[in-house]
């Protein structure tokens, strides 16, 4: 009894640690005007109407109105909608760490009733949240495929348990996130009709449930989505080296099965700034685990989903070990990776090898924070210099003067400052103002997506000099103007 409840107290412990850790990361880099309209803005607006009974119809960053489900069918912000009521604009951060912590939670009882010892268990722990991709996911703004991630354990663990009904409710949960998740868990599935092919409950199971997330996925891109857009279309296929849509794409991935296999690992950008950056990301996951799942191969099918939409992509970004593009990556590697471990009988043995697993993992982390083929925002990650606490100039005076804009008021802001403003019915990414009573930008803030900085200052200056605005805050913090 001491035993199981020192365990959980070391657990406990942990996930408190790592609730700080994570907490330094993304509050503070929201604090610091780190997270942006593009998506934090976006889904923290969406947040607002769905908590006040209303569709979100995405005019904070589209000139002409649409629901935001026909860019995303993502319903999980609906049920954190009234949660915002009280949270506000920290809702979807604060969500994204509770659900990491959950999912470590996750990993620890899934591996324990994998028969692994709770020593060993809570060592996958840490190498979970040591996972590079969680600090990646965590530093920029929020997504609901790291919520979808985070509950990919609670799922395996209940079908281990033959719990169908709670499985369930964790599969549909998922497949909730967004409309993406269905094809992974497509993946999923049938890596798990080959783990658990002498096991007919499962498989029946199983069986439904990959032939429900194909149904699923196939409604959301061709039925439900395009009726909910102003274009009647699905505007999310970016896999243009593959195809024109989803269906030409698997064709052409069956009829040039080599052509298929060379874009999983060659730079097709054109641009030869990014010919590193697959080879990177592929080191990176290696040296986290993923090149043990050879022992595990039904894990590694469960990769086969994430690595296609990430590596076929048309964006280079979205091939390298920035943002949250890695995140599917965390608990797949690290259970594989320690199912694999417990099947040695030594237990000083899997111990040995776990802390070695989370030294590597950890050392990959550094590196994400240090220095990367991939240039990113290295502030934005690391905690332990000054510089991730400040940006060079006078945040708090921003901070003072934001508070000051009634919360009623329909604004007009620079993308890193609209995610402190989007809480509201009226928020709009600038240039687009429309009827906004407010205009907030910031002439020394250096993020002025998806314009140029001579462009923000020069579409300030004529806003002042038309006589319909009023210029009531004028520093280089932030400049304020109030429709006359």
């Amino acid at each position: 009894m001491l035993k199981v409840i020192s365990q959980k107290y070391k657990l406990g412990l942990l996930m408190g640690i790592f609730a700080l850790i994570y907490g330094l990361i993304a509050f503070v880099n929201h604090y610091c005007f780190r997270t942006f309209a593009l998506d934090l803005g976006v889904y923290t607006n969406a947040l607002y109407d769905y908590a006040h009974g209303q569709w979100n119809d995405a005019t904070l960053f589209k000139e002409i109105p649409r629901n935001l489900l026909s860019d995303h069918l993502d319903f999980t912000l609906i049920l954190l909608g009234p949660i915002s009521r009280v949270f506000g604009q920290y809702t979807l951060q604060l969500a994204q760490i509770i659900f990491v912590l959950f999912g470590g939670l996750g990993v620890y009882k899934f591996l324990l009733e994998s028969n692994l010892k709770s020593s060993v268990a809570l060592i996958a722990v840490l190498h979970f949240f040591l996972f590079f991709g969680i600090y990646s996911a965590l530093s920029f703004d929020y997504h609901s495929n790291v919520l979808a991630a985070m509950l990919l354990p609670w799922f395996l663990l209940f079908l281990q348990r033959k719990n169908f009904v709670k499985a369930s409710v964790f599969f549909f949960l998922m497949l909730m996130c967004k409309e993406s998740i269905a094809l992974w868990m497509a993946s999923v599935c049938f890596a798990l009709l080959i783990e658990y092919r002498k096991d007919k409950k499962r498989i029946l199971f199983l069986s439904g449930a990959l032939f429900f997330s194909l149904v699923y996925f196939f409604a959301a891109i061709k039925y439900i989505m395009p009726a909910l857009s102003t274009d009647q279309v699905y505007g999310n296929f970016k896999y243009h080296i593959l195809g024109t849509d989803f269906f030409d794409a698997f064709l052409n991935i069956c009829r040039h099965p080599i052509e298929f296999l060379t874009h999983l690992f060659t730079n097709h950008s054109g641009n030869v700034k990014f010919d590193w950056v697959k080879t990177e990301f592929y080191l990176f996951i290696a040296f986290s685990g993923a090149i043990v799942l050879i022992f595990k191969p039904s894990y590694l099918l469960m990769l086969l989903v994430p690595i296609v939409s990430k590596m076929c992509y048309d964006d280079p970004a979205i091939w390298s070990i920035d943002c949250h593009y890695s995140i599917e990556f965390a608990p797949i590697i690290t259970l594989g990776l320690f199912l694999v471990l417990g099947k040695f009988k030594s237990l000083k043995l899997q111990r040995t090898l776990a802390i070695v697993a989370c030294v590597f993992s950890l050392a990959v982390s550094i590196r994400l924070m240090d220095h990367t083929i991939y240039l990113h925002d290295y502030n934005r990650l690391r905690i332990y210099q000054k510089g991730h606490y400040s940006r060079g100039h006078n945040i708090q005076i921003i901070h003072q003067y934001l508070r000051q804009i009634p919360t009623n008021a329909r604004v007009s802001a620079q993308s890193p400052l609209l995610p402190h403003l989007a809480y509201r019915n009226k928020a709009y990414m600038y240039p687009i103002v429309k009827d906004a009573e407010y205009i907030v930008l910031s002439r020394i803030e250096p993020e002025t997506y998806p314009i140029e900085k001579q462009v923000l200052i020069q579409g300030l200056n004529d806003s002042i000099a038309s006589g319909r605005w009023l210029l009531i805050i004028d520093l280089q913090e932030i400049s304020v103007l109030k429709k006359k």
